[in-house]
């Protein structure tokens, strides 16, 4: 199997500014939706995630709890969840090739929309699997991972590295990982090609 890479995006910028302001019954939602009730001025504040969402949460506590991670890796695990959770926070999400967008409030807009990133690194890996190289491969996928670990491409290479080095169970768990937490934005090649191959190869259902 030979890999091609895909185009860039273009980077761009959107602001939704609210004009003027209304007044009438309060209401509220969203995840972490507050509330006042009763006449003391109770505030009441509910959050609520879907279905993957609260998947992800059990998979990060269940690596804390595995890991026995020290309190800096603790940290960084608390904050993904907040990301998941606090409607305040832009939401940022990868595509296959290393790209990004980030949607969500800003400072001075309602809503922002920014697109950037760079596909050098999963342009990089391609040429290594080409040529062959698979435990260069490992090490650089294994290193994208630690560096952007939102970014879930790279779980794909390394599975396939794992592949042609003959470690079948670490090509499944890495596969595995990526199908747990992909969504639509890798329903695109050459993710889907690599994802039917490795799935092929490894007899996955």
């Amino acid at each position: 199997m030979k890999l091609v890479c895909a185009a860039l995006f273009t980077i761009v910028s959107v602001s939704c500014l609210g004009q003027g302001a209304t007044t009438g019954r309060a209401e509220t939602t969203g995840p972490c939706s507050p509330a006042v009730s009763g006449n003391r001025n109770t505030f009441d504040i509910r959050c609520s995630v879907n279905s993957e969402q609260g998947k992800q949460i059990l998979e990060i506590l269940n690596k804390i709890l595995k890991n026995q991670m020290d309190l800096t890796q603790v940290n960084e695990k608390l904050d993904e969840i907040l990301k998941n959770i606090n409607p305040n926070l832009p939401v940022k999400t990868y595509f296959c090739n290393g790209q990004w967008r980030s949607a969500g409030p800003g400072p001075n807009a309602g809503m922002e929309i920014k697109m950037g990133g760079d596909p050098t690194a999963f342009m990089h890996e391609v040429s290594l699997f080409n040529a062959h190289q698979y435990q260069e491969l490992l090490k650089d996928c294994q290193a994208q991972i630690d560096q952007t670990p939102e970014w879930l491409t790279p779980r794909l290479m390394c599975s396939l590295a794992y592949v042609e080095l003959g470690d079948t169970n670490n090509a499944k768990r890495m596969l595995s990982e990526f199908e747990s937490r992909k969504g639509p934005a890798y329903d695109v090649e050459p993710c889907t090609q690599i994802e039917d191959d490795l799935r092929q190869r490894l007899g996955s259902q």
